[in-house]
């Protein structure tokens, strides 16, 4: 006699029998204690949920001589011709294979005929999703009226590729994925009948790797029995699976959430080298990761691990803050690894930049307010930074109430002004302070780092990172820095505490214009262009063609003296015609 395996050996043989599908089985119980059989039904649901196997059933109890209380008795002539694959009353499709229009037709044309041995005549069709539409629409009339001794029974995994008119002619029952503790104890019976030595703890891992799917645990069980007839222990659970060990998983989970970058590398690369699926190392470890987020929100109850993994996992989460635990799932569960699954790149990535991003929790306002009295302030002129920060938005730029013909007496807090080729030309900016410039995160150049601001750079280095700052906000209607790229840095003209904007396009300089007249726009214009030049202004927008002395400007800014002190930091106050 052929050995049959597992999943087919012991597959149920009765609605009682039925793992995880009480609710199913009962409705299916009672509609035939009450004969009061539908004359199509639709299952749908996972794989491995038993859709196939309770369409049997069904079909079994529909043709008993002797129902107990809706199942079957499965000791009749019918039911042992069932159970024997003899019976010729109950027929299986593929709809897979025979998904066209001929095939309908061929069952249409047959479903007239009388039961050979049975009551009722049951069409059992698998993977009906995967009839074509010409296929569907032929069934329709058939579906809807059949003989009164025939039964149709749907079975799919995508119910959603079944045409609406096939589903309103069906009573629908959706299967269940299956817990694991189901699975654990159908595989628990499973080897127990067998006279198979697993170790508990190994069941347990196969329930949790089979993902609901009771198939795929029961061929999963055959499979490790026959590789260690001996006793399955979690061990030869984990090498069958290319798991690894998962004591090494857990220790990288703890790696992962301390920061410790060196530690997770290493075990991800040993790993590797040991063989392992780098896929299944990304599932545990997110499983792993899931469940420390379960513990630090106090929902253990959904957990299916070891006690000492749980107890080890509660010990570490309540030395972290909740901000890293999400950070690394989020991270950790954004990889694909789908479509490189050999290789440790996405880890290594994602492990860099879980252990080495941000190390503070996200900047919001409290927390600036509560950090404020602890910053450093080396300079009067930081401060001054700071404040000009948390202005109003209604605050306009602060303007010195100097003429252009005035100068300042030299000293060694205000350097004499430069004069050439009849062009003044100022002292270049103060330094900006690296803790100031970064002191509000309501500006648009949050985010920045201290290397991304020109400590000594140059006018065109300034304005550029000005305006990359500003590409981050957005106006009432349109992104400041990208309207700003349309100016130039060698056409702009600074003249005392007005900053001169030339435009070469007009639509761009009115749609300035526009966000401009707004005063929160106005607000973070002005306090990018002072964050990074070190010194407030005013603005004045022209267009590029309209301006009197452009070409003036322009061409004492192309002297080569000009240039060089321009390059130093210092900015045109005043031009002097001869």
């Amino acid at each position: 006699m052929t050995s049959q395996v597992y999943y087919r050996k012991w597959r149920p043989t009765s609605f009682s029998d039925l793992a995880g599908q009480e609710h199913v089985a009962t409705t299916l119980r009672h509609s035939i204690q009450q004969n009061r059989v539908s004359h199509s039904y639709l299952f749908c649901g996972p794989r491995g949920t038993g859709k196939t196997s309770t369409a049997r059933v069904l079909a079994k109890a529909v043709n008993c001589l002797a129902p107990q209380e809706g199942d079957p008795c499965n000791a009749c002539a019918m039911c042992i011709s069932v159970n024997d694959g003899r019976f010729m009353d109950i027929i299986e499709l593929d709809a897979a294979s025979n998904r066209g229009i001929d095939e309908i037709r061929d069952i249409r044309d047959k479903v007239n005929f009388a039961p050979v041995e049975g009551k009722r005549k049951v069409y059992i069709i698998d993977e009906a999703h995967m009839l074509t539409d010409q296929a569907s629409n032929a069934f329709l009339k058939t579906l809807e009226e059949p003989p009164s001794h025939v039964i149709f029974i749907l079975c799919t995994t995508e119910a959603s590729k079944i045409l609406p008119t096939i589903i309103s002619r069906c009573q629908r029952h959706d299967f269940r994925r299956l817990p694991a503790e189901i699975i654990y104890q159908r595989l628990s019976q499973i080897t127990e009948g067998e006279g198979a030595t697993v170790e508990p703890e190994a069941i347990r891992l196969v329930a949790r790797y089979a993902a609901g799917s009771l198939r795929d645990a029961e061929n999963l069980l055959e499979q490790l029995v026959l590789s260690y007839g001996e006793g399955v222990g979690l061990h030869q659970v984990e090498e069958l699976l290319g798991l690894g060990h998962g004591d090494r998983w857990l220790e990288l989970v703890k790696s992962l959430l301390m920061g410790n970058t060196a530690a997770c590398l290493g075990a991800i690369n040993q790993a590797a080298w040991d063989g392992t699926d780098m896929r299944q190392l990304h599932r545990q470890t997110l499983e792993l990761l899931r469940a420390a987020l379960l513990l630090e929100w106090g929902s253990s109850e959904g957990l299916d691990l070891p006690d000492h993994v749980i107890s080890q996992l509660r010990e570490l989460v309540n030395q972290l803050p909740s901000w890293r635990i999400v950070k690394a799932l989020k991270l950790w569960g954004e990889l694909n690894m789908r479509y490189d699954a050999p290789s440790t790149l996405p880890l290594e990535l994602a492990v860099v930049e879980i252990c080495n991003g941000d190390v503070s929790p996200p900047v919001t306002q409290s927390t600036v307010a509560e950090t404020a009295p602890q910053v450093a302030r080396p300079t009067n002129r930081s401060s001054a930074t700071v404040q000009s920060n948390n202005r109003p938005a209604t605050a306009s730029p602060p303007t010195r109430a100097s003429t252009p013909t005035e100068r300042p007496p030299a000293t060694s807090q205000n350097p004499p002004v430069a004069e050439t080729d009849n062009t003044r030309i100022a002292p270049p900016a103060p330094e900006m302070s690296p803790v100031a410039s970064n002191t509000n995160p309501d500006l648009p150049t949050a985010g920045l780092s201290v290397a991304d601001i020109p400590a000594e750079g140059d006018f065109r280095t300034r304005w550029m990172a000005t305006v990359k700052a500003l590409n981050r906000y957005k106006g009432k209607k349109y992104n400041l820095g990208a309207l700003l790229r349309d100016c130039k840095s060698d056409s702009i003209v600074v003249q005392d505490d007005t900053m001169v904007l030339s435009f070469s396009h007009r639509t761009n300089m009115e749609r300035m214009q526009e966000e401009m007249e707004d005063p929160n726009g106005r607000r973070m214009v002005a306090e990018a262009v002072e964050k990074f030049f070190g010194t407030p202004y005013t603005f004045q927008l022209v267009l590029m063609e309209e301006t009197g002395d452009s070409g003036s400007t322009r061409s004492a800014q192309q002297s080569p003296l000009v240039r060089a002190a321009l390059g130093m930091g210092a900015r045109i106050i005043q031009e002097q015609s001869e």
